[in-house]
């Protein structure tokens, strides 16, 4: 969050007219959070939750048009918060029981790889600030979790970029070198 995703995958779009762009959308979820007042604290309101999400972002994923596809979040984003939330705030639940069926069908919607915008604490947190057109209310749930992610990208086909000192242009070249050095375009 506030790493420059969505701005790179913007960018991006203008110039890659041959790909398919997948913005996610968490706005409909989270009202339908809210209308059913589940507590992401409670075992039982995380899993129902998750489930909603896991579901939805399945969807995205199978209602894509075949070829080229770039997510300003994946699947894997997903997976990430569903394990790894509870631990952030000291629960140690059986989701991936609880959650076994959902979770394996998400697997199944992977990335074939994934460039991931590394940015340091103090950075995330300038850019949250200075961001007015976004609310990012789960910043602080995000912050928490951190620590673990890069960990989690790791067992993927992942590449890390540091963008603490890089501008949104130097970004996007080096997006499109890489992504032209992978034979994506």
């Amino acid at each position: 969050m506030a790493s420059g995703k969505t701005t790179l995958a913007k960018r991006l779009e203008n110039k890659l007219k041959a790909v398919t762009f997948s913005f996610e959308n968490p706005i409909p979820m989270i009202e339908k959070r809210k209308k059913l007042n589940l507590d992401m604290n409670k075992e039982k309101d995380f899993i129902i939750n998750q489930r909603m999400f896991i579901e939805t972002e399945i969807e995205r994923f199978q209602s894509l048009p075949e070829g080229k596809v770039i997510f300003d979040r994946g699947p894997e984003d997903i997976e990430f918060f569903t394990l790894y939330f509870p631990l952030s705030i000291g629960q140690n639940w059986d989701v991936k029981g609880q959650l076994k069926k959902e979770l394996q069908e998400l697997g199944d919607c992977r990335s074939d790889f994934i460039v991931y915008l590394d940015a340091s604490e103090n950075t995330l947190l300038n850019r949250k600030q200075n961001d007015h057109s976004r609310k990012r209310g789960s910043f602080e749930k995000f912050i928490q979790m951190y620590p673990y992610e890069k960990e989690w990208y790791n067992q993927f086909n992942t590449t890390f970029i540091d963008v603490d000192h890089k501008t949104p242009e130097e970004l996007e070249d080096w997006t499109l070198n890489y992504l032209h050095g992978i034979g994506f375009i």
